[in-house]
């Protein structure tokens, strides 16, 4: 901000219109410095859209730089390709109001131009019970090289990444997250004797791993816990297969009842979880229809989650001589029942 001519330290008290959105208008209830609005509200290093490039061309003194702005921003063939070869470049704010210099709006119209950080929500991978003075979560550091060769890490799994170094260095203090909880999608049994049959896709095992936990939890107090199963798709065991270890004890504890693990790429053929399912249809028939179990479905969304819901269907007719029909109805039975849960991003 400094070479922009802005006093990152300078504290502004900025004031809302009645239009602006709730995100902007509760970032900004109290004074603040420069430096903490852009590291904390205004999403400096996110993608900018047109209208982005429309409203700094108006503020831009170089002819030539206010053209290729309103070039970008327009519609003609020229413009569009530019425009998408910036976005493929993952051209940032930050990037672009570098590139033009000339063009500097004053800091108010920055505010409005860029829009705030959208909150990460990262699903919680530890029970509260079993470890109640933190939470774990899993978290794969989203990084990539664009076509030019530059290398580009996502803003939040990059501020993760660099706490996690500052904690291996002791040096924790520097770094101070603001976060906070919401509620979840899912719907739990009525009685921990009643199945909890879990599908998780790469980082979708992070909720899948706390269930496990709480259901260790109650077993070793004694309780008596139902049949748990998980279904975990991941590409190889040696790179990708995370908290193998620790997932296979409880499988000897016995708080696991099946743990059923789809390397996709450690063989010629893939393999998914729809697979591993199929292979286990005439159990999961009985865990689902005579044991009125539930099911959880967590990932990145995409085909699969038809694959695995056909997968489901299958087990009743091959387990329990449903009708395709049937099946089809006894699924929409479950999700209406609050029985088959996902949470897709």
């Amino acid at each position: 901000m400094t070479k922009y001519g802005i006093d990152p330290d300078e504290v502004y008290h900025v004031q809302a219109g009645a239009d602006v959105d709730k995100r902007r208008k509760v970032s900004y209830q109290r004074p603040l410095p420069v430096h903490q609005m852009f590291s904390e509200i205004v999403d400096i290093f996110g993608r900018p859209n047109k209208f982005f490039y429309k409203s700094l061309a108006r503020f831009a003194t170089d002819e030539k730089e206010k053209a290729e702005l309103n070039l970008i921003a327009g519609d003609t063939e020229e413009g569009k390709q530019k425009y998408v070869d910036l976005a493929t470049e993952t051209m940032t704010f930050e990037d672009v109001l570098q590139m033009y210099p000339s063009a500097k709006p004053p800091l108010e119209h920055l505010l409005s131009m860029i829009p705030c950080i959208k909150p990460r929500l990262y699903s919680i991978a530890s029970s509260q019970r079993a470890m109640n003075d933190k939470v774990q979560l899993m978290i794969v550091i989203n990084d990539w090289d664009t076509p030019s060769g530059k290398w580009q890490c996502g803003t939040s799994t990059d501020y993760i990444e660099r706490m996690g170094q500052a904690w291996d260095a002791d040096d924790a203090s520097k770094f101070k997250m603001p976060c906070q909880i919401t509620t979840g999608t899912f719907n739990f049994p009525e009685s921990m004797m009643q199945p909890m049959i879990m599908a998780g896709l790469g980082t979708g095992l992070a909720p899948f791993r706390a269930f496990v936990q709480e259901r260790a939890f109650y077993k070793r107090q004694g309780v008596e816990v139902g049949p748990m199963w998980l279904f975990y798709g991941c590409r190889y065991r040696a790179k990708d297969y995370c908290y193998g270890d620790e997932l296979e004890a409880y499988v000897d504890e016995g708080v696991l009842t099946e743990l059923r693990v789809a390397f996709s790429r450690d063989q010629k053929q893939k393999i998914y979880v729809q697979h591993k399912m199929q292979e286990a249809a005439k159990d999961l028939y009985s865990e689902f229809d005579t044991k009125n179990g539930y099911f959880y479905l967590c990932g990145q969304a995409g085909a699969v989650e038809t694959d695995i819901e056909n997968a489901i269907k299958q087990s009743l007719m091959s387990g329990g001589d449903f009708t395709q029909e049937q099946a089809d109805e006894y699924v929409e039975k479950m999700h209406e029942d609050g029985r088959y849960n996902l949470e897709l991003y």
